[in-house]
């Protein structure tokens, strides 16, 4: 074991940095795995593209008890498709390369300065040549243009380097690595800073690449030999027979076996060479070469060491050590940089020259082996002690015979690797103006790089990412079609389709997907881009088919399982044929996802799963613009969410004011208007509308057909009617005859009612009930009269012959009203009691019959009996009315604190409501709470312009705040709501009231 930890017996300063050195060095073996593991995912990633799809639903319900009343909107649907990212250049990698570069440099500078002349002026040499190559004029440093920058670089090593090796050999390796790594950080930081280009690192490496392939081809020929010499010490060193036996007992596999993995290895080489010359096309389990190169380079670590030990050319600890790790580093990081860049011109090329020299040197070192050492290996004796003391023929003859060797191979080629390490090169020079945005200088390089290697995956990409940028889809497309002639993959098949979707070629489209999944059956994005396409069809059993397995092979699998939904979604009679697809949903945090599962609960009525709040809104997503899933899950919520939520209508607030949300605007103040009706703040819902309406022609109409049915839910007939009146569909024409008809205006409905009931069999039966042009036959008809015909005293006489107990219930409370209206209270007790038994009734009409037993009660001045009605079954939409009633009851028997807490109860829902505002304001004008009093009316009003008892409220107000122009204003509104008589009446009150107002004011000015 000491000799394979052969750094054990150094002295403390050379074992430090060596094993500091050293542990770089496994650093960069292990970057070049990843690298090489990651393929094309190093520069190409798969984004996720989200369209928005619009499905119609109806996010609200309500109903009179004879009629149902549909909400329409849209929902938004999320589908998703995985897109190829373009070709990106990364100017961090050759930062780390050139890091990389420079600790290669120091330990060959400081180990070289312990050769002999010859060596070290061999070695500065080809060094000083390198640096010669590398271009450095493209810094474009001030006053050091041309080669006076090499000069100066030359110049200042130099001189270090020729004093360490001639004035001061004794120097420890830990001060010349410390000086000339000082001067390397001095001048790199230097350069940095006074370099005027963008990328300084990516200059360097990009144009001093030719010497990297130089230096590290060198290398690879070098240590060719490691994996052979490692066969002969597997195959020479023996061990005793028996534990603690003599030395002289060995067993090694000897002669034979050495020939026989030798062959074994050697015809692997050939394999790899004949396959990759297309000579063969077999499918043969061949050893990677870069396999055996990280074989060959850990082998080295200790062949090198033997090797300069056996030949006593220099010290290995002073200098052989470093040197070997330095050129390790430098190799393996270039490799790694090929990979790391996706640039599979120079992987080739590597691939290429580790087979070439691997196979040309190997038989050359197998030969070297037969000639010097054939009959001590047949003594099983350890060959490998004295494999760098040749008895007959030096290794640097077999070398030349290797490089030969080397160059047959590739002349045999057609010299496509020195082609392929042309195009790498260019295609580094296109990565360096790409990424200082400099298109056309990209472009030529990549072409130049075309030229070398016409099927070179990376030149392709690069330039299909160039056309598209550009907006150039045919040309994009052509680039794509070329990269999928040698090394195709997932993402030029996506990058394809994508070309065709946007020059409207679909099929093509899908073709190209179908290709791709029979060349990558297990590419998960694919598969869902094929399903993504398949669902815009009609074609639902291979969109299905595709989604769902690409739910199990694509890695973000949230991208298919959200697609799925949003099929389900588009397509809901697929679920309702089979109701088990979504036994196995998942509940996932990824906002497209959140957005389906909300919109499949707005179109299928049957989940009744409680909404789930989006999980982003309280993560710091929630302050930044919004994504398409974000917005879409915000807004679904939104629509399904019954229950009031203040923190959403914050939100949506802050989102919809918010300029980088711009394009949702519009579905955001929608989606705010709903919440704030959801929370019976009707006027900021109204407003928002209202704004909408105005701002949008396009959407003018669903929005005002939202308010109207609002306004009709909220009791504003005339309000719903004029808001219907602006649309020109038949619908809204119905629901406007509806509004005018429950305003008790039927001659106004009338020409209303002709129109819609055209193409409607149903409205046609209706308006012919309520203008009697034949009776009422069926219980809904009956109902409908016995409400609506107000004007017709024996209308109770159909109500009695009603069998249908819910529509005899509503009809009957209808009744109920009208006779509490006329004081016949009787008569409302006689209908109430008539009622049918509660327990065969709607929900609708239970409530409707409670809040008129508690109406009956208010006027009967009966607390005990309104407070036990109170505590019966009442619906939310109806819990407004029964707190305004139980209020009547308590301010008509003098409780007038219980009375204004039930109004205020009743005011938070129904803040529009005249009736409702009208007493809770009076209460508050007799509590002189006169400013509450008029807040409340003001923000009444101009929904309720035509109720006389609401204007009457707001001109006394008025009056008491000493707003006379106001009140004039107000008793101008009131003169076309009431009849003649009434305002006759209250303005001889009004005189009276603003006489006295102005008797006081003239009182206190005396």
């Amino acid at each position: 074991m000491s000799s394979f930890f052969f750094w054990k017996n150094w002295s403390r300063a050379n074992r430090l940095t060596y094993l500091i050195s050293f542990s770089v060095f496994i650093i960069s073996l292990v970057l070049l795995a990843i690298g090489w593991a990651e393929g094309l995912g190093n520069v190409v990633h798969w984004d996720v593209l989200s369209e928005l799809n619009e499905l119609p639903i109806t996010f609200h319900r309500f109903s009179d008890g004879l009629l149902d009343y549909a909400v329409d909107g849209k929902a938004y649907a999320v589908s998703e498709q995985f897109i190829a990212s373009g070709m990106q250049v990364r100017p961090s990698v050759a930062t780390g390369l050139l890091a990389g570069i420079c600790l290669s440099f120091v330990l060959l500078m400081s180990a070289i300065t312990r050769f002999n002349r010859i060596r070290y002026l061999i070695s500065m040499a080809v060094l000083i040549l390198g640096l010669a190559f590398f271009r450095w004029e493209m810094l474009e440093l001030p006053g050091l243009g041309s080669n006076y920058l090499f000069l100066l670089l030359t110049f200042v090593f130099g001189s270090v380097s020729y004093y360490f090796h001639a004035f001061r050999p004794d120097f420890p390796i830990t001060v010349r690595l410390g000086i000339f790594a000082l001067l390397t950080a001095l001048i790199a930081g230097s350069l940095g800073i006074l370099s005027p280009v963008k990328f300084p690192a990516l200059v360097i490496v990009s144009y001093g690449m030719p010497v990297l392939l130089v230096f590290s081809i060198g290398f690879i020929f070098f240590i060719a030999t490691e994996i052979i010499a490692g066969l002969v010490w597997l195959t020479s060193a023996g061990r005793s027979e028996t534990p603690g036996g003599p030395s002289g007992q060995r067993r090694v596999l000897g002669m034979n076996n050495f020939l026989f993995i030798s062959f074994l290895y050697l015809i692997n080489l050939v394999l790899i060479w004949l396959k990759n010359t297309k000579s063969i096309d077999w499918d043969v389990l061949a050893i990677s070469p870069f396999v055996l190169y990280l074989i060959s380079i850990t082998l080295g670590v200790w062949g090198f060491r033997r090797m300069i030990e056996q030949q006593e050319a220099f010290s290995f600890r002073d200098a052989g050590a470093y040197v070997y790790v330095g050129m390790a580093l430098l190799t393996t990081l270039t490799i790694g940089y090929a990979f790391a860049t996706a640039n599979d011109p120079l992987v080739e090329m590597f691939e290429d020259v580790i087979v070439y020299t691997h196979l040309a040197m190997g038989v050359a070192f197998v030969a070297y082996i037969l000639i010097n050492f054939w009959p001590i290996f047949q003594q099983n004796l350890p060959v490998y002690r004295i494999l760098y003391k040749p008895k007959r023929l030096e290794l640097s003859l077999f070398r030349v015979v290797g490089v030969f060797g080397v160059v047959v191979l590739i002349a045999s080629g057609g010299a496509i690797a020195f082609r392929q390490s042309l195009a790498g090169y260019f295609n580094g020079l296109g990565d360096l103006y790409t990424a200082t945005n400099e298109p056309r200088s990209a472009n030529a390089f990549y072409q130049l790089a075309l030229e070398q290697e016409f099927q070179n995956h990376k030149s392709n990409y690069a330039m299909a990412s160039l056309a598209l940028s550009q907006n150039n889809q045919t040309a994009a497309a052509f680039f794509f079609q070329q990269a999928l002639l040698k090394q195709p993959s997932p993402q030029d098949y996506a990058g394809l389709s994508q070309t065709y979707l946007q020059t409207n070629l679909f099929f093509e489209a899908v073709k190209t997907l179908q290709r791709g999944i029979r060349a990558f059956p297990k590419s998960g994005e694919l598969r869902n881009n094929l399903g993504f396409l398949y669902a815009r069809t009609s074609v639902a059993d291979s969109a299905y088919y595709y989604l769902k397995s690409a739910t199990a092979q694509a890695d973000r699998d949230e991208v298919p399982e959200s697609n799925l939904l949003a099929f389900y979604a588009r397509n809901p009679t697929v679920l309702s044929a089979d109701s088990n697809l979504l036994s196995d949903r998942k509940d996932l945090v990824y906002e497209s996802y959140q957005a389906n599962a909300l919109a499949l609960q707005l179109i299928v009525p049957t989940m009744t799963r409680q909404p789930a709040k989006p999980t982003w809104l309280t993560t710091e997503s929630a302050k930044q613009g919004l994504s398409v899933g974000c917005f879409a899950s915000l807004y679904n919520y939104t629509l399904a969410e019954q229950t009031p939520d203040s923190s959403i209508t914050g939100s949506l607030r802050r989102l919809s004011e918010d300029p980088i949300n711009q394009d949702f605007t519009d579905d955001l103040l929608l989606a705010r208007a709903v919440a704030e009706y959801k929370r019976h703040n009707q006027p900021v819902a109204f407003s928002l509308l209202s704004q909408l309406a105005e701002n949008d022609q396009r959407n003018g109409p669903a929005y005002r057909s939202i308010t109207g049915l609002w306004l009709l839910e909220q009791g504003l007939y005339r309000q719903a009617a004029e808001t219907f009146g602006a649309n020109s569909d038949t619908t809204s024409t119905y629901y406007r005859a509806i509004a005018y008809t429950k305003a008790h205006d039927p001659a106004l409905a009338q020409s209303f009612w002709e129109i819609s009931a055209r193409n409607d069999s149903a409205v046609v039966a209706l308006k012919q009930v309520l203008y009697q042009e034949r009776k009422p036959q069926t219980d809904l008809e009956k109902a409908f009269y016995a409400i609506y015909r107000m004007d017709d005293l024996n209308r109770g006489a159909y109500w009695e012959t009603i069998v249908d107990p819910s529509l005899k219930t509503v009809a009957g409370v209808a009744l109920i009203n009208d006779y509490l209206d006329q004081l016949q209270w009787r008569n409302a007790q006689l209908v109430l009691s008539g009622l049918p038994n509660a327990k065969q009734v709607s929900p609708i009409a239970t409530s409707l019959r409670n809040v008129a037993a508690i109406r009956l009660s208010a006027f009967r001045r009966s607390v005990g009996s309104a407070e036990t009605m109170a505590k019966e079954f009442i619906l939310p939409q109806y819990q407004a009315e029964r707190d305004y009633w139980l209020g009547q009851t308590y301010e008509r028997t003098r409780r007038t604190d219980l009375a204004q807490k039930m109004y205020r109860q009743a005011l938070l829902l129904a803040p529009l409501n005249a009736r409702i505002v009208t007493a809770a304001a009076q209460l508050a004008q007799q509590k002189n709470q006169t400013k509450s009093a008029y807040d409340l009316v003001l923000t009444a009003l101009p929904f309720n312009e035509d109720n006389p008892d609401l204007l009457k409220t707001y001109v006394t107000l008025c009056l008491s705040l000493s707003l006379p122009d106001y009140a004039e204003s107000g008793l101008s509104k009131l003169q076309v709501a009431t009849t003649p008589a009434d305002y006759q009446a209250f303005r001889a009150t009004y005189q009276e009231k603003l006489a006295s107002i102005e008797k006081s004011r003239e009182k206190f000015l005396q």
